[in-house]
């Protein structure tokens, strides 16, 4: 019953169904971020979901009973054990645990099994589509991400000829990020992308957030090789223009700004999912 496989996607996250079409809980559980007090079993306890059930296996009794049929399919099972145990549920259920996970998330789930369910032949297009451009976010955020490193050393070399030492490091850097984000250093930039003590802000930028941090460093680097600061609060000065340059671009283009940007998953998540996607897209 439980040969799984993953017909369905869910903003840009497989679904896995069972050989009768029953729905993997645990896989919509984890679009929402895994919520700890939102997992398949507590949606289960709750009274709606109880009487959702009898109703469903009524109604399902009573057509096979019409039908002539004897056997029943199961709307709700648990397989396996321990952390390796997944639920599955009927199409009905699966969808109200979507819509208890998150209302947008329920109209998700609803649109693309309504169309899987109608052998919707645009399907798979629009979930390959989503899939690549998916794909091209992450491959992106990816090799900004490196550069962005490589970019900051250099930028510290730079800093060191100006005679940078110690906690100066950490001030050239906060100077740039102070021009780009309107006065926020990196620390408030932190609380404002309210991420967590051990989340760094450079993992969680999305492309275009990460692409102006790239332009604003590269440009730093190269003013300071032009112009060869002597202190480090010259050194300062420069990457401050850089940042408040940059920012002045944006503007003028008429671009989001970068705090206004959304937060990102980590680059790990980035990673492990362009990882799983590039094969789907027949890529290696």
């Amino acid at each position: 019953m439980t040969a799984e496989s993953y017909d369905l996607t869910v903003l840009n996250k497989r679904i896995g169904t069972d050989s009768n079409g029953n729905i993997c809980l645990n896989d919509l559980w984890s679009v929402v971020d895994e919520p700890a007090n939102k997992r398949p079993n507590d949606w289960n306890r709750g009274k709606r979901a109880k009487a959702l059930q009898v109703a469903l296996e009524g109604r399902i009794t009573e057509n096979f009973r019409n039908s002539g049929k004897a056997e029943a399919i199961s709307t709700y099972y648990v397989s396996g054990r321990g952390r390796a145990s997944k639920t599955y549920a009927h199409p009905v259920l699966a969808l109200d645990y979507a819509e208890y996970l998150d209302p947008r998330i329920g109209v998700e789930v609803r649109e693309v099994f309504l169309r899987y369910r109608a052998d919707d032949i645009s399907l798979a297009n629009d979930i390959l589509d989503r899939i690549a451009e998916q794909a091209r976010e992450d491959e992106m955020r990816l090799h900004i991400r490196g550069e962005i490193t490589l970019r900051n050393k250099e930028l510290a070399g730079e800093g060191k000829k100006a005679g940078c030492q110690g906690w100066e490091y950490a001030e050239l850097h906060n100077s740039g990020y102070r021009g780009l984000y309107s006065g926020l250093d990196e620390g408030g930039i932190h609380r404002l992308k309210k991420l967590t003590k051990h989340q760094k802000i450079l993992d969680h930028m999305t492309a275009a957030e990460g692409a102006a941090n790239l332009f604003r460093i590269t440009q730093a680097k190269l003013a300071m090789e032009a112009k060869r600061p002597r202190t480090p609060q010259q050194a300062f000065g420069i990457a401050h223009e850089a940042g408040v340059e940059t920012r002045k671009a944006m503007e003028r283009i008429g671009g989001v700004m970068p705090e206004d940007l959304p937060v990102a998953d980590s680059i790990k998540d980035a990673k492990k999912r362009l990882a799983a996607n590039l094969p789907l897209l027949g890529k290696k």
